[in-house]
């Protein structure tokens, strides 16, 4: 056995190119991308060692093709293995630090195993694995003439690379969907390959089904069946050309304005693209009543990105008073005992806890102590909610007035969501998804778009998980069930509560292992919980510090915005690399974003 670090490749910036036009090649064509990566073909001679190794690091150059033939990897390959190896089929991404061990595993046989960091699959779905997580793959080794020669597994392979190249070759990009009966764009964030055909690539994704975690929440404007018309999408001046099969004109007229803002929310997102035009093969451009040229934004036909605060005013509790403190300068607060009262908006006795706030200002909510009540107000008037539930978590409104919470009732788990701008009483409505069955709800929080839910849950094995679920509504639009979940952060076994910070992040108060001390972590859809990718630092070393005795965490705008709730009791602000107690306040609450 021998034991070798896997090294970087080399790389160099490639010429940039000052012609006004520019090709998106096909999915499939070798291109080689801006930032080039160079490998050596295989030496005369080479042991099985050398040749696995080689090939390895041959991955990280799949897109590299010398005097337009075949990427280099190939050469490391027997002939009937060369169809074999589909790059992007799966991507095993590890730490520029972590030694590859090669090992004879029989006299035609070698294994390679390695400490990973994450995988990526055929879609580009990035999946962060727990620290010190193995993987391993076996070859076959023939020898054609003299040289040693790879065989790959009959299901295929993709590539190793490690986290420097990794940063060099791919890209997260965010596809998006339409929340239906909104006119918000949702996320769902992919990793591509960069160079010439990006753009091509980031279409033909765009023109698939609604990913499982958003179906029956969300809508394509594409119809089913539509696809790109010419193998590539060409870029003139700035502008993406975008030519879709004669099928996508028979969509109605919202639909082609779905089509329209997808496309934009997706391939502005590129370098270099500045407009985005939709046409259909032999009949110009896709009409739209409101386009008469290139879109440049979503906002163009009237669709939101990025949902925007409602406020710059957070509530602080003062005892049993709320008072108004400015967002952007809790950081300078210092003793908020003395800031001015909340205007009509009501006095809390001790036995109220976990605060939440309307966007309209006026709607609030909470607990009682034993967290088996809850309680609304509409400005200083309280309003009965009939009782549901014990056990239940901190309420949270969404940006369209509807309250969420989870509790216990006839022995189980569930979420219950109500109207929470009523003047009048009613009733919360019970939403019991099946992959909940026997897992324990601990937090639930809606997404600034309220198309989505974050749900922390802990399974009879103790260990918590943190899903991302599409919110799926009647055709009066009020919510019926959830979508299946996707599960994010990955490596956190512990969570306490989560919070959205915008429509692809949330801050998720927990840690890796049960016995480390809790903190918040960023989790970016799609990228993890940590910078481990980047090969810097590990989730461990999250650059959020620990603070003392935290309850929940609440997000006034970014990492540095993040918010802790103690049980000290107290309220701690992000103040440099460590936490300022807010004196006097209790809890901070802040409305939702829209």
């Amino acid at each position: 056995m021998s034991l070798a670090p896997l090294g970087a490749v080399s790389g160099c910036l490639g010429l940039p190119s000052n012609s006004a036009v520019s090709v998106g090649r096909g999915v499939d064509e070798q291109v080689a991308p801006e930032a080039r990566i160079v490998v050596p073909a295989p030496a005369p001679g080479a042991d099985a060692d050398d040749i696995v190794r080689g090939f390895l690091r041959a991955g990280a150059a799949f897109q590299e093709t010398p005097d337009g033939g075949s990427a280099v990897g190939t050469e490391y390959l027997a002939a009937a293995s060369v169809d074999r190896w589909r790059p992007t089929s799966g991507v095993t991404v590890f730490d520029r630090t972590s030694l590859v061990e090669v090992s004879m595993v029989g006299p035609d046989r070698v294994r390679a195993t390695v400490v990973a960091v994450a995988v990526i699959d055929d879609i580009g779905r990035y999946r962060e694995l727990p620290p010190n997580t193995t993987t391993s793959v076996e070859f076959g080794l023939i020898q054609v003439g003299e040289e040693w020669r790879i065989l790959l597994p009959e299901s295929g392979f993709g590539i190793w690379i490690n986290t420097d190249d990794f940063s060099r070759v791919f890209s997260a990009y965010r596809l998006h969907y339409v929340g239906i009966g909104t006119r918000f764009l949702v996320p769902d964030v992919r990793w591509f390959p960069t160079g010439p055909r990006l753009v091509t690539a980031l279409a033909r994704a765009q023109l698939g089904a609604v990913p499982e975690h958003l179906r029956g929440a969300c809508e394509s404007g594409f119809p089913e069946g539509a696809k790109l018309a010419l193998d590539a999408v060409s870029v003139t001046d700035g502008i993406a050309t975008v030519v879709l099969s004669p099928i996508a004109s028979t969509a109605d007229a919202l639909s082609r304005r779905e089509m329209w803002a997808q496309l934009a929310g997706t391939l502005l997102a590129v370098p270099g693209v500045l407009g985005v035009s939709l046409e259909i093969q032999g009949s110009g451009r896709l009409a739209v009543e409101e386009v008469t040229g290139a879109v440049r934004g979503p906002r163009d036909l009237g669709y939101a990105w990025e949902p925007l605060w409602s406020s710059s005013t957070a509530l602080v509790r003062v005892g049993d008073q709320l008072r108004t403190v400015d967002m952007a300068r809790l950081g300078q607060a210092g003793d908020v005992s003395g800031n001015p009262l909340a205007p009509d908006l009501p006095t809390l006795n001790s036995t109220v806890t976990a605060v939440a706030w309307a966007a309209d200002g006026v709607g609030l909510a909470a607990l009682n102590a034993q967290g088996t009540l809850l309680l609304r107000w509409r400005g200083k008037t309280q309003i009965t909610v009939p009782s549901f539930a014990t056990g239940l978590t901190r309420p949270s409104f969404d940006a369209l007035g509807r309250l969420w919470v989870a509790g216990q009732a006839d022995g189980r788990s569930s979420l219950w969501t109500l109207n929470g701008l009523a003047a009048q009483s009613v009733p919360a409505d019970r939403i019991d998804p099946p992959w909940l069955a026997g897992r324990t709800v601990r937090a639930v929080a809606p997404s600034p778009d309220a198309t989505r839910l974050a749900i922390v849950s802990q399974g009879g094995d103790g260990i918590d998980r943190l899903d991302i679920a599409g919110i799926v509504k009647d055709t009066s639009g009020l919510p019926k069930s959830l979508t299946s979940p996707l599960r994010v952060g990955e490596p956190l076994t512990r969570v306490l509560d989560t919070v959205w910070m915008d429509t692809a992040t949330v801050a998720a108060l927990g840690s890796v292992a049960a016995a480390d001390p809790v903190r918040p972590f960023v989790v970016e859809f799609g990228q993890g919980i940590g910078l481990r990718r980047r090969g810097t630092v590990g989730p461990e070393e999250n650059l959020v510090p620990t603070p003392p005795s935290p309850r929940w965490v609440v997000s006034t705008g970014g990492p540095r915005g993040l918010v802790v709730v103690s049980d000290l009791p107290g309220v701690l602000v992000r103040v440099g690399g460590g936490w300022l107690r807010l004196t006097g306040a209790t809890e901070l609450v802040v409305p939702p974003v829209h």
